[in-house]
């Protein structure tokens, strides 16, 4: 007769018992090992006869709930922002004159959304900004425009055109819109002055 280890003989039981599970019938023909053999514990067991799963936080017992953001009635929160129309200036097809187009933005932010929609009117082709910032200080604006690190052209090596649709437009927007109060506007790169 062959004689098996002890552990490919708990396989063994392990394995029969798990298939037998799987039918829905209890074991047939599965071998006991002899009365004072030693087992080894199937795998899935502990030193202290526990499962070897990794155990689950329980929920908490007065049913707290993790804490979720709350949202102004309405689908996405804007429906409560006031809205009020500015005049935001860009510039025409022959480079010659500043448009005034009329556009709705939150009241709060009416500035920094105006600069925005006028930034958004002169896309240049390889001209790419990560972002801008507007600081408004005793009647004078500055506009941080933040270049992208990839962007393929400088403020330098835009057009005269674009340049002054660019920066001519968000000075004639700031300063046009007299409830602003905006006398001078300065135009800055990521905090250093921009010299055309």
């Amino acid at each position: 007769m062959v004689r098996f280890p002890n552990v490919f003989l708990g396989l063994l039981v392990a394995v029969g018992l798990t298939l037998a599970g799987c039918n829905g019938t209890g074991p047939t023909d599965v071998a006991e090992p002899p009365a004072g053999t030693p087992v080894e514990k199937p795998a899935a067991e502990t030193e202290d006869g526990g499962d070897a799963t990794p155990e689950v936080e329980p929920e908490p017992v007065d049913g707290a709930k993790p804490p979720v953001s709350s949202q102004a009635d309405g689908a996405d929160g804007a429906a409560d922002t006031e809205m009020v129309a500015v005049s935001i200036y860009v510039m025409d097809d022959s480079c010659s004159n500043f448009q005034a187009e009329s556009v709705k933005v939150p009241a709060d932010q009416a500035i920094t959304e105006a600069v925005g929609e006028v930034l958004d009117r002169h896309k240049f082709e390889a001209f790419k900004l990560s972002g801008y910032r507007v600081n408004v200080e005793d009647s004078k604006a500055v506009v941080d425009l933040r270049l992208a690190e990839d962007s393929e052209r400088q403020f330098l090596s835009l057009t005269s055109c674009e340049q002054q649709g660019l920066f001519g437009g968000l000075e004639e927007t700031l300063t046009k819109n007299s409830a602003w109060q905006v006398d001078k506007v300065e135009f800055t790169n990521r905090g250093a002055e921009i010299v055309l």
